[in-house]
């Protein structure tokens, strides 16, 4: 990969990769990037996965990776970010349940 130095960052020329099926089909395209883009990884080995429908609730969970040994998707638990309102709600009842001796 080339690039031309700017004032100490490197500024990365990465072209367009394509994945493509047995047809030749175009499955992804990742697009062009320059600037102070990271380098791509060489692929020795394509694979794929069919994940069924619903198997996996992508509100609550994310997809990181797939098990190469095995095919199965390795996925983490999204975190869960609440509201400032939903805090205080939240605390209240906690703060209540304390009062009443519930916990």
């Amino acid at each position: 990969m080339e690039g031309i130095r700017i004032r100490g960052k490197m500024n990365m020329e990465v072209g367009n990769r394509v994945i493509y099926d047995q047809d030749g089909n175009i499955v992804y395209q990742t697009g062009e990037m320059s600037g102070d883009v990271l380098e791509r990884s060489v692929i020795t080995s394509l694979a794929h996965i069919d994940i069924p429908y619903g198997s996996i609730d992508y509100t609550t969970h994310r997809l990181v990776g797939v098990d190469p040994a095995t095919s199965e998707p390795i996925t983490e638990e999204l975190p869960v970010t609440l509201t400032p309102d939903e805090q205080r709600i939240i605390d209240l009842e906690n703060q209540l349940l304390l009062s009443s001796g519930v916990i």
